[in-house]
This record gives structure tokens, sequence and C-alpha cells, in this order.
């Protein structure tokens, strides 16, 4: 009898917990790109989010791309910085070389950070107008807007952040062809 009464137990638990509600299943978040025409293709991790700021001290707004892979957030990782003085828009392309006045200082509105599969830093962080040589440059587009997350496109020339010497003679490692579907963080002040 007690044998019973603790399998009609364990029964009861079990049915209990599986008639709860279950929470959906995260969406298929993911970035791909081509490096030098090589096709990469990676599905994001739970780390990975678009972060939308406003700078309380300014009237500029900036949008942080986290796109992260695997265990290892310092391979096959971009991160785009996105700087604008209205909070962006969809439809609307973003270019690298476009300045923007951050801190009383011009920037470029856009920046990327490219680690590959190896951990190596590539970057495109240099506006052309006031780095005389430099051919960094990046365009991104938010494309659409759903309950889930964010799509978008975006390319960029970068560069080996730690090369030396002449802005002009560095060796380019171009994206191409980037797409990507991430989810929103709720806009922090």
């Amino acid at each position: 009898m007690k044998i019973a009464k603790i399998l009609l137990l364990c029964l009861f638990v079990i049915f209990a917990f599986s008639s709860c509600d279950k929470e959906d299943p995260r969406p298929n978040y993911y970035y791909k790109f081509k490096v030098n025409g090589v096709e990469k293709e990676f599905k994001a991790n739970n780390d990975a989010n678009i972060v939308f700021i406003e700078d309380t001290n300014s009237s500029n707004r900036f949008t942080i791309f986290t796109f992260i892979t695997g265990s290892d957030p310092n391979k096959n990782a971009i991160i785009i910085s996105l700087r604008t003085t209205v909070s962006p828009e969809f439809g609307v392309n973003y270019t690298m070389q476009n300045p923007i006045v951050v801190n009383e200082q011009t920037a470029p509105s856009l920046t990327f950070i490219y680690l590959d599969e190896n951990g190596k830093e590539y970057g495109a962080t240099l506006l052309q107008s006031r780095n005389p040589g430099a051919m960094d440059d990046g365009s991104l587009m938010l494309t659409e807007l759903s309950a889930e997350g964010s799509y978008g496109t975006f390319q960029a020339v970068t560069f080996d952040l730690n090369s030396t010497g002449e802005l002009s003679q560095r060796q380019s490692l171009i994206l191409t062809d980037g797409e990507f579907f991430m989810p929103n963080v709720v806009s922090l002040r």
C-alpha cells in the first residue's frame, strides 16, 4: 500500500510538472557574412543582442550590435557600434564615413570589430577625413523589426588592429553580404 501511495504521488508530480506552461523556444538568431569572398554563418548564442543606448548628456544615440557564437566570445564575433543623433531608423543605410560629433570630436558614425576563428582582431575604426591614407569603411542597415528582434545587413573594409606603419599600406580584410537577425534589448538611458 505504501508503494502504491509513493507511486501515485510520483505520477502526480510528473503530471503536474509536464502540464506547466513551457517557455517558448528562442528564435533562430544568426549572423552571416563573407570574409574576402568566403561565406561564414553562425548561430548566435545567448549573449548576442542589439542594445539601444540614449546618452542623457547629449543628443547622441548609441546602438551596439554584439554578434557572438559558441562558448568563446573572442572568436567568430562581430561588434558594431552605430552613433546617431536620433533613434536608429529602419530602411536607412548608415555609413561609417558620415561623421558625427561625440564629446566635441568628429568620429565615424559606425565602427566595426571582427574577431576571426583564431581570435585575431580586425577593425574599421578610422575616419578617413581625420586619418589620411586610411581606407576603413562600412555600412549598416536595419531592414525589419519583429516581436523577436531586428533584421539587418552590413559590410565593412577592416584592417588588422595590431598593424603599425603607413595606413594606406595596411592589408584589408573585406566583410561583404553581412546579414543578421538578433534580439533587441530595451533602451538604456
